[in-house]
């Protein structure tokens, strides 16, 4: 089958000068496992986590050269022991591209039973093949971390980004009280439209916002950028607070965080899946089928900035810049975009 594989990832990883790129190739899928998925993929996306460890950033690449977990498509293979899917199902799934598992950036893919869900009629492939990492995240921050209710004072940094304007609308629609950053008037405005306090971070400090909205801080800090975001959320945090942050890789001085007595807390939602985490990977399951039911119901309305075709020269500019600038949402990549 044809794939897009990285034959040497980047400097940290390979302490070269050689920049990671992708190539086109032919290779072979490895068996299908018992438990195991073979999906014809349909649609993937760009996340974060894989131009880290395109990068060499994070040390979980796929030992394949195959990267993207996120996928929608069809199965055409089951393992012998699955019970829960057949073959022609449509489905997501987070489901490789890490670890000693093959990724979306290939004609087929092999993905656990337990990491996919099936998709909704309604949701088209796009939007689809965007969901799971984020999905994941997001409800890990909020329901295993954070412990939402009503009534919940929560702000968000990055509150436009893949991760945070999922985090924002489920945080809302679990009753929270949402504040989130916006860095230009077409994001502040969106977040308004959904019914989430924008912060014009830019022109406004956060002792400024902690001013104007006339209480003590957020109880819960969810930090989707990380770097000196993080000070930030040492003052935005009531006494007491939490900060759950998916980029704490980075060097920060914490007497703030001390002083106020503050819970720092880390999130990486490969784990489960890098680890072999069984019970770990039914929540996923579970948290998945939650949001895309969600968004195919328009609970949850997931922006796509951009919908990247699955070509070589396409693919390896979207690698290349994407850590160079801000995003408003998903990038999504699909088998043709035309």
């Amino acid at each position: 089958m044809k794939a897009y594989v990285v034959e040497q990832y980047g400097k940290d990883a390979t302490l070269t000068e050689k920049d990671a790129t992708l190539t086109e190739k032919d290779v072979t899928l490895n068996q299908t496992g018992n438990y195991d998925l073979k999906i014809k993929v349909e649609g993937t996306s760009l996340n974060p986590l894989d131009t880290k460890m395109f990068f060499g950033h994070v040390a979980a690449a796929p030992s394949t050269g195959i990267l993207q977990g996120d996928v929608t498509g069809e199965i055409i293979g089951i393992g012998e022991s699955v019970t829960s899917f057949s073959v022609g199902d449509h489905v997501i799934a987070f489901g490789g591209g890490l670890g000693n598992r093959s990724g979306a950036l290939a004609e087929q893919m092999l993905v656990p039973e337990k990491m996919a869900v099936l998709r909704p009629d309604n949701l088209d492939i796009a939007t689809a093949g965007c969901l799971p990492v984020i999905s994941l995240t997001a409800m890990e921050v909020l329901k295993e971390r954070a412990a939402v209710h009503p009534g919940m004072r929560l702000y968000v940094a990055g509150g436009t980004g893949g991760v945070g304007h999922l985090v924002g609308q489920l945080a809302k629609h679990y009753g929270c009280d949402v504040t989130a950053s916006a860095s230009s008037d077409e994001k502040a405005t969106w977040l308004e439209q959904h019914g989430i306090r924008p912060h014009r971070y830019r022109d406004e400090s956060a002792e400024q916002l902690l001013a104007r909205l006339g209480h003590d801080g957020f109880d819960v800090i969810v930090d989707t950028v990380g770097g000196d975001h993080l000070q930030e959320s040492f003052i935005l945090a009531k006494e007491r607070g939490k900060i759950i942050s998916i980029a704490t890789r980075t060097t920060q001085d914490l007497t703030m965080m001390h002083s106020k007595a503050l819970t720092l807390e880390a999130v990486f939602v490969a784990l489960p899946l890098l680890k072999g985490k069984e019970q770990e990977m039914l929540r996923q399951q579970a948290h998945l089928a939650e949001v895309a039911q969600l968004v195919a119901d328009g609970v949850i309305d997931l922006v796509i900035e951009e919908q990247v075709p699955r070509r070589l020269d396409a693919l390896n500019v979207a690698y290349q810049t994407f850590d160079q600038r801000s995003h408003f949402g998903k990038i999504s990549i699909v088998t043709d975009c035309s």
